[in-house]
């Protein structure tokens, strides 16, 4: 399926990158907090987080969200680099990445041993082989390396250059015919829909009008009556007038000019079909079903 086929996936899509663009943004921000919330208690021994504890837990989030967070931006950065075919960008955040990647499972791992286990910190560690005082490191290295590298990813509105406004001209001269013609395209199929419609209502509300009353073509109906020309008389039918349209004009066609006109047409008409054309009983339309038949033979 494609994402047009899909809209409501497309649409989620959306408002979770938009929440991914958002965290990158603050990501830069929450690591300088956290710093500066590291730098100000270690320069008063203490005494900060001492006086406000909750400060504590404000840094672990501000530590999280911009240390993990960057994860997803590395490596989307990774995959842009590789489209683009930028090698040394790509390495850079391939770098980056493999050492976030590396931080954050040795942060689970942790985190599982302790509350999985009941193991401490320091158990946890040990038994995973990791130098507590050199995770410390990483970490500290990669929170402050990621700020730099957040201010030099910081959004600049893109700057428009000549050549780019000329560019955008050619393509808008490019495409202004094809847009007027899509357009002319769409009125005229616009006028030619309403123009069927206007004449398929006109020539529904014409038969109805002109649509006489049906009566019984059995013996002694009026439409099995002689005219003066010695033939059956007929009321017409929009049907008929439509196999014969020069009947309008002139005389009303009889039972037995209907049924040989439908058999000059298909002669492969069964008895029941002739009478339902022909609006005619299938014993007449047997009776010159057989009729034409023996003249189309002796012809």
């Amino acid at each position: 399926m494609t994402q047009r086929e899909l809209p409501a996936l497309a649409g989620i899509a959306a408002v979770i990158r938009w929440f991914e663009s958002l965290i990158l943004l603050l990501a830069g921000p929450l690591l300088t907090i956290g710093l500066g919330v590291a730098v100000v208690d270690l320069a008063t021994n203490n005494a900060l987080l001492n006086s406000v504890p909750w400060l504590l837990v404000a840094w672990g989030i501000a530590m999280a969200i911009g240390l993990d967070a960057q994860v997803i931006a590395a490596w989307d950065r990774v995959g842009v680099a590789f489209r683009q075919r930028q090698w040394f960008v790509l390495a850079l955040y391939l770098v980056v990445g493999v050492a976030l990647g590396y931080v954050g499972y040795i942060a689970c791992a942790v985190f599982g041993f302790e509350h999985a286990l009941g193991y401490s910190e320091q158990q946890a560690l040990d038994m995973m082989g990791v130098n507590a005082m050199l995770y410390q490191y990483q970490r500290a290295f990669l929170a402050v390396a990621l700020v730099a590298l957040s201010a030099l990813n910081r959004y600049h509105p893109p700057q428009v250059t000549l050549a780019d406004e000329r560019a955008e001209l050619h393509r808008e001269l490019e495409l202004i015919p094809l847009k007027q013609r899509l357009t002319e395209m769409k009125a005229v199929g616009a006028v030619n829909l309403t123009r069927s419609v206007a004449a398929t209502a006109a020539g529904k509300a014409k038969v109805k009008h002109a649509t006489p009353p049906r009566y019984p073509t059995g013996g002694g109906s009026p439409t099995s009556a002689s005219n003066g020309a010695g033939q059956q008389a007929s009321y017409s039918t929009p049907e008929l007038l439509r196999l014969q349209p020069a009947a309008r004009k002139t005389a009303v066609l009889g039972a037995r000019e209907r049924v040989f006109r439908l058999l000059g047409k298909n002669p492969n008409l069964t008895k029941s079909e002739i009478a339902r054309l022909a609006k005619v009983s299938e014993t007449t339309a047997s009776k010159w079903r057989t009729a034409w038949r023996e003249e189309d033979g002796g012809c």
